[in-house]
């Protein structure tokens, strides 16, 4: 069991990808003369995040609206300028096609934006395009971030499948 990783070797790979994730950000922001005010915490990118979202299947003819919402504060992911956390809730809704998200596995993909260090604009486009990879075909997907105020500004950011070309994303017909 020799190559089998330690959890002192697992934490140190860790915080190198941090590192040279944080790192990589600041020359980023720095080509276009931002630089960070106060501490820099380091933070993971958005690749990082959990990939996988379980689902289930919706077998009814009916169309409802299913709509999950966060206890405030609950979703967290941290600014990429300082490191600092930035929470808020997070709403989805959407009208199933042929799957639903299995609610622990969304929490659990929630959850794991705590150490990813991206815009707030950019994880709400990126949970939409994870939910809809997930969902697959559902008639209407829509993602609402709604960030705390930080700096005296509310943020709230949303996705909505009707504004992109999409319409009604879903078939529509499945064989009811």
């Amino acid at each position: 069991m020799a190559d089998t990783p330690t959890a002192a070797d697992r934490l140190d790979a860790f915080h190198q990808r941090a590192l040279d994730h944080t790192k990589a950000s600041l020359a980023h922001m720095a080509t276009y003369g931002i630089e960070p005010e106060g501490r820099v915490a380091l933070f993971l990118p958005p690749e990082a995040r959990q990939q996988e979202i379980h689902r289930m299947p919706y077998a009814h003819a009916a169309r409802q609206v299913v709509r999950y919402t966060t206890e405030p504060g609950e979703f967290t992911a941290l600014c990429p300028f300082s490191g600092l956390p930035d929470s808020g809730t997070v709403e989805i809704e959407y009208v199933p096609g042929s799957w639903l998200l299995e609610l622990k596995s969304l929490k659990y993909y929630l959850m794991s934006w705590r150490h990813i260090g991206a815009a707030q604009e950019d994880i709400t486009a990126l949970l939409f395009e994870d939910l809809m990879r997930h969902l697959d075909d559902p008639h209407r997907l829509v993602v609402t971030t709604d960030y705390t105020v930080r700096g005296g500004i509310h943020t709230v950011c949303a996705v909505d499948s009707r504004d992109q070309g999409m319409g009604e994303v879903g078939s529509g017909d499945r064989g009811k």
